[in-house]
């Protein structure tokens, strides 16, 4: 058994000894319950803590006796090392770049779950509606009907360098999991052609989705639209920068919706300025919310979302109840949906 929470998982688990677990949540999106989520904790005897906790020092407290976590935000690696008690942890989110300290976690036996399923067709949507945005030229063109152009014959048309249709052209891809293949699947009704680069999928998840395997350098030269769709790590912090935009044609548009970071927004900022691309759909920026006078915000060929891909009716209440699920799975002893660190099963007997 790894340190820090002995007897976790021997038999009766985190009930053993009639001990009732203690669930805190973090800062949670809205009032916790309102889908269902206290429920499922509190039905599978769970006590459940609802703590707005932010600091270190406050988090530290609030988590000091928990035996499984739900926050909203991220977690530092002191917060991590500071648990003695805590069974798992379980985000509500794909990309798990806030969470520090998994090698810890892992250490002491701690599970770390995600939500890598519940709404990989929305972000897919909002992809697909940066994209036609971008080539149809939407927003101004919504923006100059608004403000009374289409109805002044001196009002200059704001659709600019018209460079794009959509059929036949070729979209890239960089990433290849659940959320570039359903880009794809769409893109493909669009009768687009689709190449990716993801070092990772097999060839026959390319093959299955008649998607062309790429290298990086080949998506980004032969793309006429190039969509990110890979977690922020160290690998892919800045993994399109200079020499990325160097590579990629003057008419190519660049679509976000995984990672601020993983692009080099200066470099970003100076590709659009300068011609090198031609536009930018993103629904993530490097700070986020984007700072007032980020350049981006006074850009025509540049469209910008509040990191809200995700969001829907359905996704947005799932994503609240799947925390509580895999918080209950792990504290009775069994296996969740998602492990965000796999080798922690080497060290816990989870069904």
């Amino acid at each position: 058994m790894s340190s820090g929470t002995s007897g976790a998982f021997e038999p009766g688990g985190a009930y053993a000894g009639g001990h009732r677990p203690k669930v805190v949540v973090l800062s949670p999106w809205g009032r916790f319950g309102d889908v269902g989520e206290r429920e499922i904790l509190e039905r599978a005897g769970c006590e459940v803590v609802v703590s707005k906790a932010r600091t270190d020092e406050e988090v530290i407290e609030a988590v000091r006796d928990a035996d499984a976590i739900i926050p909203s935000w991220g977690l530092t690696r002191e917060v991590m090392a500071s648990l003695t008690r805590c069974r798992v942890i379980a985000r509500s989110s794909i990309g798990m770049d806030t969470v520090l300290g998994v090698d810890i976690a892992t250490e002491k036996g701690i599970v770390i779950c995600n939500v890598p399923d519940v709404f990989i067709n929305e972000v897919a949507d909002h992809t697909m509606a940066l994209l036609l945005g971008c080539i149809r030229h939407i927003v101004p063109l919504h923006n100059y009907v608004v403000d009374g152009g289409w109805s002044d014959p001196d009002r200059a048309h704001p659709l600019g360098k018209v460079s794009h249709h959509v059929y036949g052209q070729t979209l890239g891809l960089v990433g290849f999991g659940n959320i570039g293949r359903a880009v794809a699947k769409r893109a493909l009704a669009f009768d687009l052609e689709v190449i990716a680069y993801d070092p990772f999928s097999s060839k026959e998840a390319f093959r299955e989705a008649g998607v062309t395997q790429a290298t990086l350098g080949r998506v980004l030269q032969d793309s006429d639209f190039v969509s990110l769709h890979v977690p922020l790590m160290e690998s892919t912090h800045h993994l399109i920068g200079a020499a990325q935009f160097r590579l990629m044609k003057p008419t190519a548009l660049l679509i976000n919706t995984c990672r601020g970071p993983v692009v080099d927004e200066e470099a970003l900022i100076s590709a659009l300025q300068t011609g090198a691309i031609l536009g930018a759909g993103l629904d993530v920026t490097d700070v986020e919310p984007v700072c007032p006078d980020n350049p981006l915000l006074k850009m025509g060929n540049v469209i910008i979302t509040p990191h809200t891909a995700s969001v829907s009716d359905h996704a947005g209440a799932e994503r609240r109840r799947r925390p509580s699920h895999e918080v209950v799975a792990v504290l009775t002893g069994h296996r969740p949906r998602a492990v965000w660190n796999p080798d922690v099963l080497k060290s816990v007997n989870l069904k």
